[in-house]
């Protein structure tokens, strides 16, 4: 098994393909991941790579104004992609199904697995490894649906598509499709093993209260106050920050909402929930569900656990691997929140992931709600996340 990751900065997304593609060998080639920013047509890139890689399985999806690789921080109009040799005998497929508002997101997901597992040719079979990217909305239900089709909880990586200025230009694809709101699936039957992890990487502080009114995804009040009001008052009396009624993004990136979901070493962990903005009924605008009964937790972040916190991540994800020579790749997914909020501190920590990863190939976009496998097993989605899918060799 082999990674090799491939940048570019082309516009045109048939020059741009072609130069990616030049460099690799057709032999083995199993699987290409692509992550590209909006500037980029998802369904001219669809086609150039279709054309240039045909029989071999693809999933692409947007990112915020940029991508990181072993080989540094790519920011600006970039697609960047990784292509996974494995050999013949071992499978990979992808599916990919439109969402509209009234369809089912059951029978969706469904949908998406069986089509990938066809292009697998592994009907029947539990994949070892899932890649989930999705339009933003219904992460949750998508992965609920997954865990029980297959009656376990199969590892999953993924993130949510983004775009650079949260204006809904986020777009995925497939080797057979592409939409700008949708899910794509891709499964792994691997020769090598996978570790995956999810963590936030954020601390706690003092300040929690009960959500006692909810939508799907607006917080409308904690404790019976509006928690437009709580969530300010916390963060004025914890940090002493004053955050416009507006909401600046990058600042709020600083202090989401955390809930505990569970414990190592008698020590919670948690998943967390991005403010995008404020409601009409001052609420909370989240980028995940949250459901009444929660207890939500104030979450602060300061600037240098945001910079070590990836590669402190990696490093209990490979907690399996005896020796750093084992590791074959890495896909990583990092909210794009930490990444605007850390401007060019984002450099450094490219370079802790680098080292973290003794220099093997990975890609990382950066994205507007991650998914992945707490260290229970469970998958979950959240915002502000980190998540990782390392591959080594079992020597």
């Amino acid at each position: 098994m082999q990674f090799i990751t491939q940048v570019t900065h082309i516009i045109n997304e048939r020059d741009a393909v072609k130069e990616l593609v030049s460099a690799l060998s057709r032999d083995n080639l199993s699987c290409v991941v692509c992550y590209y920013t909006q500037e980029y047509n998802q369904e001219n890139l669809r086609k150039e790579f279709t054309s240039l890689l045909p029989n071999v399985s693809l999933i692409g999806c947007s990112t915020c104004q940029g991508i990181m690789t072993e080989k540094g921080v790519h920011f600006g109009a970039v697609v960047g992609i990784v292509a996974i040799y494995d050999s013949a005998s071992h499978a990979y497929g992808s599916g990919l199904v439109e969402l509209t508002e009234q369809c089912n997101i059951e029978d969706a997901t469904s949908l998406a697995l069986e089509r990938a597992l066809k292009e697998s040719n592994r009907v029947g079979e539990v994949p070892g490894f899932i890649i989930l990217h999705a339009t933003p909305g219904v992460e949750e239900k998508i992965i609920e649906a997954i865990d029980q089709i297959f009656h376990t909880q199969v590892p999953i990586i993924g993130g949510s598509a983004a775009d650079n200025h949260i204006k809904g230009k986020w777009s995925i694809f497939t080797e057979s499709k592409s939409t700008g709101s949708g899910m794509a699936l891709q499964l792994f039957y691997p020769s090598q093993n996978v570790t995956a992890g999810l963590s936030a990487g954020y601390s706690p502080t003092e300040f929690t209260g009960v959500a006692t009114k909810c939508g799907e995804r607006e917080l409308i009040e904690i404790d019976h106050q509006p928690a437009q009001d709580v969530y300010l008052e916390w963060i004025s009396d914890h940090a002493g920050v004053d955050v416009p009624k507006h909401f600046v993004f990058e600042l709020v990136t600083e202090f989401p909402l955390g809930r505990k979901v569970g414990e190592v070493y008698e020590s919670p962990y948690y998943k967390l929930s991005h403010p995008i903005s404020i409601s009409d009924n001052k609420g909370l605008l989240l980028f995940t569900n949250i459901t009444v009964g929660d207890e939500v937790t104030l979450m602060s972040g300061d600037r240098q656990q945001l910079i070590t916190r990836a590669a402190r991540i990696l490093k209990e994800t490979k907690r399996h691997i005896h020796s750093d020579d084992q590791i074959i790749g890495a896909i990583c997914i990092m909210c794009a929140g930490p990444m605007l909020y850390l401007e060019q501190d984002i450099h450094e920590v490219n370079k802790e992931i680098c080292k973290e990863l003794n220099n093997s190939p990975f890609i990382c976009p950066f994205t507007y709600g991650e998914q992945g496998r707490f260290i229970d097993g469970e998958n979950a989605h959240g915002n502000l996340m980190i998540s990782s899918a390392v591959f080594h060799s079992t020597w």
